[in-house]
C-alpha cells in the first residue's frame, strides 16, 4: 500500500510542473477609470444625508409598509427560497474534494466449482474513493460555486432593496395622485361657481345663453377629469397593495401631503460600486467563470484516483463477523490522450465566457455610474424648474383674481376668465407633478449609489 502511494506521490510531483505549463488564464479586460466625484452631483446639500432606504423618509407608516412587503411579498419569498435551494447545493462541489465512504452487503450463490456443488458467499464491505486534487481543480470548481451563490445573494439583495424602493415610491405616488384628486375637486367647485355666477347673470337679462352653454360644458369636463384622476388614484392603490402581498382591493388608509425625503450622497463614484448589488453580483459571476476557466484547463491533466475496500467474505450469513478481514488497494491514473480536442474546447469555451464575464461587468459598471450622474441631474434640473413654476404660480394668481373681479364688473369674458383660472390650476397641477418627481427621484437617487433597506458592511465591500 505505501509503494502505491509512494509511486503516485513521485509522479504528481513530477507532473506539478506541467500542469502549470497547461494552465494560460484568459486575459482579463481592464474596469474603466473612475473620476473622483460625480458629474452632475451638487456640491453641498442641505438635506439631511442618510445610509439606509429606511432612514430616508420619518414616517412610521413608510417603514412598516416596507416592512409587511419585505415579509409578505410573494415574488421576494420565492427568490428567497431559490437562494436557500443554491446554498444547500454549495455541498456537492465541496464533497467532491474529500473521500466518499460507502458500506454494502452483497450474497450470491453458484455452482462454478470443479465438483458442481452449489456454493453460497456473503460480503460486507466498507469501500472509500477519492480523487487527489493535485492541481487544484476540484478546489476552483468549489470556488466557482461559492462565487456563483454570493451572486446569486447579491442579486437577492438587490431585489429586496428594489422592492422596498418600489413600496416607497408607490406609497409617494397613491399620496401624490390623492392631491391631484384634490386640485380636480377644486377645478369642479371653481367652474360650478363660474356657472352659477353666469346663470345668476342669464336670469337678470345681463348674460347670454352662449355663456351659459360654455359654462356649462366646461363644468362637466371638469367632472370627467375629476373621474378619470379618481380612477388612476384607485389603480395606485392597488398596485401597491399588490407589492404589499396584499388582496389589491383599494382599501389601504392612505397619509395626506409629501413626505421630506432624505438625499444620499456618495463621497466618491467607487463607493457606488462598492455598495451596489448588482455590480457585486456581477464581480462574483466573473470571478466563478474565471475559477471555471482555470479548472477547464486542469481537465486536461491526469486524474488521480485511490480506491480502497476493507471486505468479510463467509460462506454463511451468521458467521460474517469471525471472518478475517480482506483489503484491496488500487491507485488510478487516468491521462486524457484522445477525445477529438474535446476538453480543449470546453477549455477555450470557458476561457470565453470568462473574457464575456468580465464583459458584462465592465457594462454594468459604466451602466451604475449613468444610473447615478442620471439621478443627480434629474434633482438638478427639478430643482429649477420648481423655481420657475413657483414663480409662474405666483403671477397666475394675480392674473386669476384680476380676471374675475373684471368678470363679475362685465369688463372681461367668460373665456377670459376660464383662461386665467386655467392657467392657474394647471401650474398648480405642474408644481404637483414636479415635487412628486423630486420625491420619487430621491428614491432613485439611494438606489443608484447602492442604499439599500440595511447598510452596507465595511467589510463586505468589493
Amino acid at each position: 500500500m505505501y509503494k502505491i502511494l509512494a509511486a503516485l506521490a513521485i509522479l504528481g510531483l513530477s507532473m506539478t510542473g506541467q500542469g502549470c505549463s497547461f494552465f494560460s488564464p484568459p486575459i482579463i479586460p481592464q474596469l474603466p477609470q473612475l473620476p473622483h466625484k460625480l458629474a452632475s452631483a451638487p456640491e453641498s446639500s442641505k438635506l439631511k444625508v442618510t445610509s439606509s432606504l429606511l432612514e430616508m423618509v420619518d414616517e412610521p407608516m413608510a417603514k412598516a409598509l416596507v416592512n409587511e412587503a419585505l415579509e409578505n411579498n410573494h415574488d421576494l419569498r420565492a427568490t428567497a427560497l431559490r437562494l436557500k435551494s443554491s446554498g444547500l447545493l454549495l455541498s456537492t462541489p465541496r464533497a467532491a474534494r474529500l473521500p466518499t465512504i460507502d458500506s454494502g452487503y452483497s450474497g450470491s450463490r453458484n455452482n462454478q466449482s470443479l465438483n458442481r456443488e452449489v456454493q453460497s458467499i456473503h460480503r460486507i464491505t466498507l469501500s472509500l474513493a477519492w480523487e487527489l486534487d493535485l492541481w487544484g481543480k476540484l478546489a476552483d470548481r468549489h470556488a466557482a460555486s461559492q462565487h456563483n451563490f454570493r451572486a446569486r445573494e447579491e442579486t437577492y439583495y438587490r431585489t429586496m432593496d428594489s422592492l422596498a424602493a418600489r413600496v416607497l415610491q408607490n406609497w409617494f405616488r397613491v399620496r401624490a395622485n390623492k392631491m391631484r384628486l384634490g386640485i380636480h375637486d377644486k377645478r369642479v367647485r371653481i367652474y360650478q361657481r363660474i356657472e352659477k355666477t353666469i346663470s345668476a347673470k342669464y336670469k337678470a337679462g345681463l348674460g347670454s345663453l352662449q355663456d351659459m352653454t360654455t359654462a356649462r360644458s366646461r363644468t362637466n369636463l371638469a367632472r370627467a377629469d375629476r373621474t378619470q384622476a379618481e380612477f388612476i388614484h384607485k389603480a395606485s392603490v392597488r398596485d401597491l397593495e399588490l407589492l404589499l402581498g396584499r388582496y389589491p382591493g383599494a382599501a389601504l388608509n392612505e397619509a395626506d401631503g409629501l413626505p421630506e425625503v432624505a438625499l444620499t450622497y456618495p463621497e466618491v463614484p467607487a463607493s457606488i460600486l462598492a455598495n451596489r448589488p448588482d455590480v457585486r453580483s456581477a464581480l462574483e459571476n466573473a470571478r466563478a467563470a474565471m475559477s471555471e476557466a482555470r479548472a477547464g484547463h486542469k481537465d486536461l491533466l491526469p486524474a488521480i484516483t485511490l480506491t480502497g475496500n476493507i471486505f468479510r467474505d463467509n460462506a454463511q450469513l451468521g458467521h460474517l463477523g469471525a471472518s478475517e478481514n480482506g483489503w484491496s488497494l488500487v491507485g488510478n491514473i487516468l491521462f486524457p490522450l484522445f477525445n477529438a480536442g474535446r476538453i480543449k474546447d470546453e477549455a477555450k469555451a470557458a476561457d470565453a465566457r470568462a473574457k464575456a464575464a468580465y464583459q458584462d461587468l465592465t457594462g454594468i459598471v459604466l451602466q451604475a455610474m449613468k444610473e447615478a450622474e442620471d439621478a443627480f441631474s434629474t434633482e438638478t434640473n427639478l430643482k429649477k424648474r420648481l423655481e420657475f413654476l413657483e414663480k409662474a404660480m405666483a403671477d397666475a394668481r394675480q392674473s386669476s383674481a384680476y380676471y374675475e373681479a373684471r368678470f363679475k364688473e362685465g369688463l372681461a369674458t367668460i373665456i377670459e376668465l376660464n383662461t386665467a383660472r386655467d392657467q392657474e390650476l394647471d401650474l398648480l397641477s405642474g408644481i404637483l407633478d414636479i415635487k412628486a418627481s423630486q420625491v420619487l427621484n430621491r428614491i432613485d437617487m439611494a438606489l443608484s449609489v447602492g442604499t439599500g433597506v440595511f447598510e452596507r458592511n465595511e467589510n463586505e465591500r468589493i
